[in-house]
């Protein structure tokens, strides 16, 4: 009975952190932890939100997680390397609608390349010109969830992916999202050049 009690506690006080922390400006919480965010500027191009739980992934790491010569030009990530985001600028300016024809063919080349994976469709952001995708992948000892992002910024493109533990996707794609409404180029504040 005792034990009972306990669980139901844990409960409620789980379901009041994930009410109180649900936002980027108080933190989220996130797979039993208050994730925190600040604005960063990436590649000397734009601000995001990121969370203060992640940082760079050292080179040599990057180059065995990520053994491509087309690996992201930063990726940043989790302590225990788990949840990972990086980042590429394009730049060059890609014309209007472009995006969703760039996400299309991104998607298809990964499906054409691993035809077991499992696409879950493409989505025209919210506040930012571009679109996402998402998909499960497969790793060594469990499966991962991806998110890739085609944005235009300014006479630029922006890709970022993410991925995590497929098991937590449910946690992480929502706060994905609303890190990704926050790009906006450097030198603007909001709509207002500085």
């Amino acid at each position: 009975m005792e034990s009972y009690r306990d669980e139901e506690i844990m409960r409620k006080r789980e379901e009041l952190k994930k009410k109180k922390y649900n936002n980027l400006e108080n933190g989220y919480y996130v797979a039993g932890k208050i994730i925190r965010f600040c604005e960063e500027e990436v590649l000397e191009s734009f601000y995001i939100n990121l969370p203060d739980n992640m940082g760079i992934m050292p080179e040599d790491l990057a180059r065995i997680k990520y053994p491509s010569e087309f690996r992201p030009q930063i990726i940043l990530t989790t302590v225990n390397l788990s949840v990972n985001m990086g980042f590429n600028l394009l730049r060059r300016q890609a014309a209007k609608g472009e995006m969703e024809e760039v996400v299309k063919r991104m998607e298809a080349a990964i499906e054409r390349d691993h035809p077991d994976y499992r696409f879950y469709g493409h989505q025209k952001m919210v506040g930012l010109e571009g679109y996402w995708f998402a998909f499960r992948s497969h790793a060594m000892d469990s499966d991962l969830y991806n998110m890739m992002l085609a944005a235009v910024l300014d006479k630029n493109t922006v890709l970022v992916n993410f991925n995590c533990p497929y098991k937590d996707y449910k946690n992480w794609e929502q706060v994905v999202l609303l890190m990704w409404k926050t790009i906006r180029p450097v030198g603007r504040k909001g709509d207002v050049i500085r």
